[in-house]
């Protein structure tokens, strides 16, 4: 069981992502996830990230019921929560790594 992107509406406020579901045996489900673009804004999540943290939403959807699934303010917090977190171990790893330069020694 798999989901396929098939499509993306682009609303004023929201942004509607439509996959399908397709996999063996299993009648073919559209479902439709919708995300808040203000909310998106809000919490600095990449446009190019939307699709696929729509497809991780649906990890967790029960087959065999089709509708329309909202991205909701709580897992935008978590995924900014965790891409924040990440970007702060590679600032301290860069730091980490980081030597000063030896001062120039003035023997005049």
């Amino acid at each position: 069981m798999s989901f396929t992107l098939t499509g993306v509406t682009n609303g004023p406020s929201l942004r509607r992502f439509r996959f399908e579901l397709t996999g063996r045996g299993s009648p073919r489900t559209t479902v439709i996830v919708v995300a808040e673009m203000a909310l998106v804004r809000k919490y600095e999540i990449p446009l190019q990230e939307l699709p696929l943290l729509c497809l991780r939403l649906l990890d967790g959807w029960m087959s065999g019921v089709s509708g329309t699934l909202v991205f909701a303010e709580k897992e935008m917090i978590e995924y900014a929560n965790r891409r924040q977190a990440a970007k702060n171990l590679a600032e301290q790893k860069r730091r980490a790594h980081w030597v000063p330069k030896p001062k120039a020694r003035d023997d005049a």
